[in-house]
């Protein structure tokens, strides 16, 4: 059994069982079927659908948005290490999967359209609760186009890593109502996606390798490639994630961004500079490269 089947395990038991079934239903499985590895994610399923039955303005519920080069491990992670957070429940949204030529192109209204269809389920069931995200890399992008399609959505904390929104992004103007200090942009230093993204494709930034430098956003810089956040079992999650959520604390970054470290990279300057001919030619080339590998 792994993490996979267990979050499958919780649903169906909860779907099939009534209220006065579940404690001695699950505490049964527990028991006999769940391997000790994976009862710490057992409870915290639990206790995130227990803790959803009431409604009210205590209740939190966090939103998990994956990149389409992540198959989502990173999110049972995050259940994980966020287990026994009051009033916070956490859910994992996903969506069908993007191909290179999806992602390279402007039509990619499909997958933003399924989360904000789980959104709005969430807040249906939920509607006091305040709603916060996490989202990775092409996640970023779904966030960034939800509040600036859909104005009837609003989020409480946001965290972006492998961030592919642009830096001109008005977060002045779609995150008007959130509270400062509320966004934060992870940044990984050897990321090379958002720049390969930026000067290959339309829509895009390379905010996840260069962040917004804005007043309404925090970056924090971290000697990190694109995914590493979810690597080192948990590590970042627990240290810099699990504050924010639980205490409102920023946890600055280790890693410190000085002048010598920060070398300027050919893709950084096509990045800067897509629209002249020759970055042009040679971004349409990796382009095609990156396009044939991904589809």
């Amino acid at each position: 059994m792994n993490s996979t089947d267990v979050v499958k395990l919780v649903e169906t038991l909860w779907l099939s069982t009534n209220a006065k079934q579940r404690r001695e239903v699950f505490g049964l499985i527990r028991a006999t079927t769940i391997p000790e590895e994976h009862r710490e994610l057992f409870d915290a399923l639990v206790d995130n659908k227990r803790s959803g039955i009431r409604d009210s303005s205590e209740s939190r519920v966090l939103i998990l948005i994956h990149g389409i080069r992540t198959d989502g491990a990173w999110q049972r992670e995050v259940q994980r290490e966020f287990h026994g957070i009051p009033n916070l429940q956490v859910h994992d949204l996903g969506y069908d999967v993007v191909t290179g030529l999806q992602l390279a192109s402007p039509f990619r209204s499909g997958p933003v359209n399924k989360i904000v269809r789980d959104i709005r389920r969430l807040k249906e069931e939920e509607p006091l609760a305040r709603i916060s995200v996490i989202a990775h890399s092409f996640g970023t992008y779904i966030v960034s186009r939800v509040l600036e399609d859909h104005p009837d959505i609003s989020f409480d904390k946001i965290v972006l890593c492998g961030c592919l929104i642009k830096r001109q992004y008005p977060w002045d103007r779609n995150a008007r109502a959130m509270r400062k200090s509320a966004i934060l942009n992870d940044v990984g230093v050897r990321d090379i996606w958002p720049l390969i993204a930026s000067c290959t494709s339309w829509g895009y930034g390379s905010t996840g390798r260069v962040g917004f430098k804005n007043a309404m956003v925090t970056d924090r810089y971290f000697d990190y490639s694109h995914s590493e956040f979810f690597e080192h079992g948990g590590q970042h999650i627990k240290k810099y994630w699990r504050p924010f959520f639980e205490s409102d604390e920023i946890v600055p970054s280790g890693w410190e961004r000085l002048p010598n470290r920060a070398k300027t990279g050919f893709l950084t300057l096509f990045a800067a500079h897509q629209k002249t001919g020759i970055a042009a030619t040679i971004c349409l080339a990796i382009a095609a490269v990156l396009i044939w590998w991904l589809i």
